[in-house]
């Protein structure tokens, strides 16, 4: 009978699986030092998987507001939705929208007194506070993996990121989350192997 390599090191599965929703779960999220500043618009830029939708999404979290995400091809010519009832809107992948109906859709906004956060690659030029998300480094990525494997640990964590391997990662990453996840699983992995097997 075969022992799951993962249970057998006292976690319930590799730490490090993707996420199957947008965004992180509360549970698992780390600060990266951005706050939500007070200003009608924001922008929040990064390259893809740089934690731009996790922010968003946090940022709506007990706030009347809406968030939708702009699909590739689908609704690039679409009017942004706009609920009536939002007191916050989050765009993300905004710059896949025509700069003029994006500007259109933020100053229509702005008139009805809704706070937008936009999610995107480069600067859009119409926000008030435009933040750019900062790189994993190696003390965030040791942040990172500590909060994923107490997440499915049972009993006390039974790994540890040494600071060589989160800096490896960190250096590694081009700033994004989804790459540090995919080495994470990686290295993880390999440390719950059995003995001449993934070494």
């Amino acid at each position: 009978m075969s022992i799951d390599p993962y249970l057998a090191r006292g976690l319930r599965r590799n730490p490090f699986v993707a996420e199957s929703t947008p965004g992180v779960a509360p549970s698992v999220r780390i600060n990266v030092g951005v706050e939500e500043p007070d200003a009608t618009v924001v922008e929040l830029v990064g390259v893809k998987g740089a934690g731009k939708t996790t922010h968003l999404l946090a940022w709506l979290e007990g706030v009347s507001g809406a968030y939708h995400h702009v699909d590739p091809g689908l609704d690039r010519w679409r009017r942004l939705p706009l609920p009536a009832d939002a007191a916050v809107v989050a765009w993300d992948e905004v710059d896949r929208v025509p700069s003029r109906l994006l500007a259109r859709a933020v100053g229509r906004a702005r008139r009805r007194g809704v706070r937008v956060r936009l999610g995107t690659h480069h600067p859009t030029g119409l926000a008030d506070v435009s933040i750019t998300l900062p790189r994993p480094t190696a003390a965030l990525v040791a942040d990172f993996a500590r909060t994923r494997i107490d997440a499915v640990a049972i009993g006390a964590a039974p790994l540890d990121l040494p600071a060589a391997a989160a800096d490896r990662i960190a250096a590694r990453s081009q700033g994004c989350w989804w790459t540090v996840g995919t080495l994470l699983h990686a290295w993880a992995a390999a440390q719950v192997a059995p003995v001449g097997v993934g070494r």
